[in-house]
C-alpha cells in the first residue's frame, strides 16, 4: 500500500469507532489508469477504482450488521468487492471469522491494513474474479455493498453468489438506488433467491441517499 496516498480517520457507525485509511484523492488512481494507455490490460478490462471511495452503501451496511447481530462468533463470513472493507470490519467486531475478496490486488492490501487497524485477530484476503469464483469455499454470510454497478456482471455475480453460499446461508446486499441497478433484485429472483427488502435514508457528503439493504437467502 503507498502510505503517502492515504490518510487514517475515524469512522463511527452507531456507538462504536473504526480506524481507516482512506484515499486522499482518488482521482489520482484514476489518472494513474489513463497514465497506462488504452492497450494496457488493466484499462481494457476496466479497472477503475471504485474501491478506493468510502460508499454510503458500506455505511449503512455496516449500521445494519450492528443493529441486527450482537454476536457473529463462528459465522463464517464474506465481504465480496470488499473496497476499503468497513462492513467486514465491523463484522469482525463482534466475533465474525472474516474473509475479504476483490478483484483489485489493491483494494485488498488496503483493506488488510484496515483490518489490523481494528483486528488482533487474523482474517484472510483472497481474490476473486467474478468470472471464476473458487468453488472450494463456503460461507454463511455474504457482505456486498455497491457491487450491481454494471449489467454485465450480473449472471457472474450471481453465479458466484450461488458458489460461496452454504444452504440456507445469507446474503446482506447494500444498494445506492442506482438507476442501472434497479432490475439486479428481479434477476436474483429468477435466479432462484428469495428477498427482503428494507429502505434506509442516509445523509452523507452533503448529499441525501436512498439506500436499499437486500436480505437474499
Amino acid at each position: 500500500m503507498d502510505q503517502k496516498l492515504f490518510q487514517k480517520q475515524n469512522i463511527t457507525v452507531r456507538d462504536k469507532f473504526y480506524s481507516m485509511f482512506i484515499v486522499k484523492d482518488v482521482d489520482v488512481l484514476f489518472n494513474r489508469l489513463v497514465e497506462k494507455g488504452e492497450s494496457h490490460p488493466d484499462f481494457i478490462d476496466e479497472r477503475i477504482p471504485y474501491w478506493a471511495d468510502l460508499w454510503p452503501s458500506s455505511i449503512v451496511l455496516s449500521e445494519f450488521i450492528l443493529d441486527n447481530y450482537s454476536d457473529m462468533s463462528g459465522m463464517r463470513v464474506l465481504e465480496i468487492g470488499c473496497g476499503l472493507g468497513l462492513p467486514g470490519i465491523v463484522a469482525g467486531s463482534i466475533g465474525a471469522d472474516l474473509t475479504f475478496s476483490d478483484y483489485e490486488q489493491a483494494a485488498l492490501e488496503v483493506a488488510e491494513n484496515n483490518w489490523y487497524l481494528n483486528n488482533s485477530r487474523s482474517a484472510k484476503f483472497l481474490h476473486v474474479d467474478w468470472r471464476v469464483p473458487p468453488e472450494h469455499l463456503k460461507f454463511d454470510l455474504i457482505l456486498a455493498s455497491d457491487v450491481a454497478y454494471e449489467r454485465k456482471s450480473y449472471q457472474n455475480l450471481i453465479q458466484t453468489f450461488k458458489v460461496l453460499l452454504k444452504p440456507e446461508a445469507k446474503i446482506l446486499l447494500a444498494e445506492p438506488n442506482r438507476a442501472m441497478a434497479r432490475d439486479f433484485p428481479e434477476a436474483l429472483v429468477n435466479a432462484g433467491f428469495e428477498l427482503n427488502s428494507n429502505t434506509f435514508d442516509y445523509h452523507f457528503g452533503n448529499m441525501n441517499y436512498k439506500i436499499f439493504i437486500h436480505k437474499i437467502c
